[in-house]
């Protein structure tokens, strides 16, 4: 894989973090930190190698290449993700770190209850990349906390197999794992495609290509990521690109029961395929139209509107007796029959 270090037959059990020649702070015998709790036998400190990414600008101006890591929710096996990080090549040294099995629908989770093992991967263009046992927020946090030992300029998430357009995204692990980027202070886009058999991603390659270079040389905004939907045509039928804001997506889940050889039931999701509202200047219209969607997200989802309206509800606690004293007050006050007498007695 481009930009890796070389490795000698000793380092081949442990992360690259680790590893010979990484310069990744961590003593050779130990594996202690100075700033690092007493650790239990067998264990080992990696320091985080989160960092404020490199200042954007025109990629003829960077002194060395950006270090852009791909991920996916699809597996580690995905031609999708395979097409991305070739794509993604010619910009910069690319990593992949990737769920070892199809993570679709897992959202933004991540995995604190049990331990997780990474494994080194051979990719079907003979390249090394690494897979986890885990979400592909797992996937972006093992990355940003310290395994490669380097910090990252861009994290691209995808090629899905699918699109995910509107409030897919509440949904997506594609989309999970560029917030979590975003959350560790990196530029991020996630890239999705319109499933329609076996698809032809030659124009999602181009597009990757170009939203990558535009993001490293004008850079994103704090907590913001580009959500990238590309619809199933190929690059003859490609109708441009158009920016646009989340659409509406209308599900028809059906709750499916079956038995199992006891006779003991158990569920399904299923159901017809989502439509959505074909409104102009949304994602769902213009990939309908058979244009590009690249739509802008921002991590924060404070409703500003909402937020001026609850201002105006009553706010106080019910068993506070002051403020059930004030709320009968004021509620006499309303009906003119003046304050409540408090007695002495």
């Amino acid at each position: 894989m481009s930009g890796e270090q070389d490795r000698t037959p000793d380092d081949e059990h442990l992360p690259p973090s680790a590893r010979a020649g990484s310069g990744a702070p961590v003593d050779a015998l130990t594996g202690s930190h100075d700033d690092a709790s007493p650790l239990a036998d067998g264990e080992r400190y990696i320091p985080s190698a989160r960092a404020t990414p490199r200042e954007a600008r025109p990629l003829a101006e960077w002194q060395t290449r950006p270090r852009i890591l791909v991920t996916n929710d699809d597996g580690i096996e995905s031609r999708g993700l395979l097409m991305l990080k070739q794509a993604l090549e010619p910009i910069g040294d690319v990593y992949v770190m990737a769920p070892d099995t199809n993570q679709s629908a897992v959202g933004h989770s991540m995995t604190f209850m049990r331990p997780l093992r990474v494994r080194e991967r051979i990719l079907d263009d003979g390249s090394r990349g690494w897979s986890v046992d885990g979400s592909p927020t797992d996937a972006v946090s093992l990355s940003f906390l310290g395994y490669f030992g380097i910090s990252f300029d861009l994290v691209a998430s995808g090629i899905n197999y699918g699109s995910n357009l509107g409030d897919d995204i509440t949904y997506s692990g594609t989309v999970g794992a560029a917030m979590e980027a975003v959350l560790s202070g990196c530029p991020a886009f996630a890239m999705s495609q319109e499933y329609d058999g076996e698809p032809d991603f030659d124009l999602a390659r181009q597009v990757a290509g170009l939203v990558a270079r535009n993001i490293l040389e004008h850079g994103l905004g704090e907590g913001e990521l580009l959500n990238v939907n590309i619809p199933a045509i190929s690059a003859d039928e490609y109708g441009g690109i158009e920016l646009t804001r989340m659409g509406k997506r209308i599900y028809q889940d059906q709750l499916l029961e079956r038995l199992d050889p006891r006779g003991t039931p158990y569920y399904w999701f299923g159901g017809p395929p989502p439509t959505g509202l074909s409104e102009p200047g949304t994602d769902f219209h213009a990939v309908l139209s058979g244009r590009v969607a690249i739509t802008p997200i921002k991590l924060d989802l404070t409703s500003g509107r909402l937020l001026k309206r609850i201002h105006g509800w009553d706010w106080r606690l019910g068993d506070d007796p002051a403020d059930v004293e004030r709320s009968i007050d004021a509620a006499t006050e309303g009906a003119g029959a003046g304050p409540r007498a408090v007695s002495g007695s």
